[in-house]
């Protein structure tokens, strides 16, 4: 059963995430994809529930994800405090303290965040959790699906005839 959460950016606990050194150990992506990350609740590890809630931290000239789209959860970000640039399918823009980016479940919704100020950047992503999802990086023609434990990624050129091996 769901319970009531009350969080407070400056008493929850942050795991440092470093996503190149997990998929990129070889060093060759230029974009640095660090942050530190505490989830205030995720259905998956809290209860159940439709929302997840996160506090982010980037460091300068640090992002999150990669420039991408969702298929089927929306995003919102809260900025709490500095600033940065939201990469969106309609270019660049320039993002500070109390700005709310709401990310619609489509190729509208594209983006990537990054923080290329001189001071951390502080936010907060709450997004709405349905399986399967399917994401969409338009840059490098990547999708990830995710459905339960399944969570793979592919090129969209490496499709198959609906009936290979069948």
């Amino acid at each position: 059963m769901q319970k009531l959460i009350i969080s407070n950016v400056n008493d929850v606990e942050y795991k440092d995430i470093y996503l190149n050194e997990i998929f990129d150990p070889s060093g060759k992506h230029k974009q640095s994809f660090e942050f530190k990350n505490s989830s205030v609740n995720h259905p998956f590890t809290e209860g159940g529930g439709k929302l997840s809630v996160s506090f982010y931290i980037l460091q300068p000239g640090k992002a999150s994800y990669p420039y991408h789209y969702h298929k089927g959860n929306e995003e919102v970000f809260y900025i709490i405090s500095g600033q940065g640039t939201l990469k969106t399918n309609e270019g660049d823009r320039t993002i500070s303290e109390g700005d709310i980016i709401i990310m619609p479940a489509n190729e509208n919704g594209a983006h990537m965040l990054i923080n290329t100020s001189s001071l951390p950047l502080t936010y907060v992503d709450i997004h709405t959790i349905s399986q399967p999802e399917v994401v969409v990086y338009p840059e490098t023609e990547k999708i990830m699906i995710m459905a339960g434990d399944i969570k793979k990624s592919f090129k969209l050129d490496s499709a198959v005839n609906y009936l290979e091996g069948e």
